[in-house]
């Protein structure tokens, strides 16, 4: 995967354009409206299945079915549009899109893995949902992916929470978009780490957030958030930008 620093690509959240967040409509809808990667949520079913579930769960006519207290084959007789990771992938594979994986628990993460490695995704995803400490414990087990760790308040000292996700092999760093600072930006520029904000819609802060340079950004809006972007000219990678392993979408249309 190749980036710079100063790329951005708008990611589409899941949800997107009112669809269910746990469907391959979802995925489709944010492809259709010129996003350049996807946002799915995944967690286990009670017999290690790895699914889409943002909520814990599926609302039924009867109540609400917990994830981890059903079998997949369970949750499917009452919810027969149960999406798993491995359908997912492959939809984001067909689009084609960059995908972005909130992992609902550490235990989670080796069936992600494995359906990302078998769909030759590995260098077009990377995963996120925890803190830094978690995920550093994450890159450990699992080198091959990339992984980005969540904080949840803009740091009184930015370079050292950078060089703290620097060592241990994370791939960028994930904030609310209040949170993304100037001085934070700068520190992940010069240290080559990828910036990554929550979803947001308002349209003030998506244009901060593309005016700060923020690599990836999360909006159930990609229509709206690339109407802010102006096209610009390829740079060459030996220019000075230093490669990362991602290369973006770039704009569309």
């Amino acid at each position: 995967m190749l980036y710079t620093t100063k790329d951005t690509l708008i990611l589409s959240a899941a949800g997107c354009a009112g669809t269910d967040p746990d469907s391959l409509e979802s995925i489709m809808a944010g492809n259709e409206a010129g996003a350049g990667g996807c946002c799915i949520t995944v967690d286990l079913t009670a017999d290690g299945i790895a699914v889409l579930c943002s909520q814990g769960g599926f609302p039924v006519p009867e109540g609400f079915l917990g994830l981890r207290e059903h079998t997949y084959f369970e949750l499917r007789s009452a919810v027969p549009r149960i999406v798993t990771v491995g359908q997912a992938i492959e939809m984001a594979k067909c689009c084609p899109a960059k995908l972005a994986v909130t992992l609902g628990s550490m235990s989670a993460c080796a069936a992600v893995r494995i359906a990302l490695s078998t769909a030759d995704m590995l260098d077009r995803a990377f995963l996120y949902g925890f803190g830094l400490i978690e995920a550093a414990q994450i890159k450990a087990q699992y080198p091959m992916l990339h992984v980005v760790g969540d904080i949840a308040d803009a740091p009184q000292r930015p370079e050292a929470v950078v060089r703290a996700a620097r060592e241990t092999g994370l791939f960028g760093l994930r904030a609310c978009p209040e949170s993304l600072t100037p001085a934070l930006l700068e520190e992940c520029r010069q240290g080559g780490l990828a910036t990554v904000s929550t979803e947001t819609s308002d349209i003030d802060e998506l244009e901060r957030l593309l005016a700060l340079g923020v690599n990836f950004i999360e909006t159930a809006r990609p229509d709206r958030a690339y109407s802010f972007l102006p096209p610009r000219p390829a740079v060459p990678r030996e220019s000075g930008d230093e490669a990362h392993g991602w290369e973006p979408a770039g704009r569309r249309g």
